[in-house]
């Protein structure tokens, strides 16, 4: 946050040095620039943007927080759902006498099982050291090996038996 302090002071500085007071009024009731009436134009459009610039930064910094709160709800439901994900993994296994596997299909079901297991434990990680970068992966890896055990061992719960 401290850069991003240097930063707008550094910004409000560099506005309010491009910007100037405003005229003094001629009796007439037009601005005496003292200079052609284009730079009296360019003088006040130049202000009003230097006005909005600054409006947008103050609603930016406003608002950052809140993101940053939101940000640190969405990883802590995520840190929690994916540690009761890695606790469901129990239930897994306690299906597995009703899927009639024989030993070659009840260790891949068990490594699958474990695999998915370190995964969730890894997104857990992940969101709770905010690694946001992290997270969109590691959801993909853990959708594949749902999706890989789903279709070797499904049809298997259905009564079926596979290939």
């Amino acid at each position: 946050m401290c850069r991003a302090s240097h930063f707008v002071a550094a910004l409000l500085l560099t506005l309010a040095a491009c910007t100037q007071p405003p005229p003094a009024r001629h009796p007439s009731g037009l601005f005496d620039t003292g200079q052609p009436a284009l730079h009296a134009v360019s003088d006040a459009r130049l202000r009003e943007l230097m006005n909005r610039m600054n409006g947008l930064i103050f609603e930016r910094f406003v608002a950052e927080p809140e993101r940053d709160r939101e940000t640190l709800k969405e990883t802590d439901e995520i840190a929690r759902t994916a540690a009761d994900l890695g606790r469901s993994i129990d239930g897994l296994y306690a299906r597995l006498p009703a899927l009639n596997l024989n030993e070659s299909e009840q260790a891949t079901f068990h490594a699958l099982a474990d695999k998915l297991r370190h995964q969730a434990d890894q997104l857990r990680q992940f969101a709770v050291d905010h690694r946001l970068e992290d997270l969109s992966g590691q959801l993909s890896q853990i959708s594949a090996t749902c999706t890989a055990c789903h279709g070797l061992f499904r049809q298997l719960g259905r009564g079926g038996r596979h290939g």
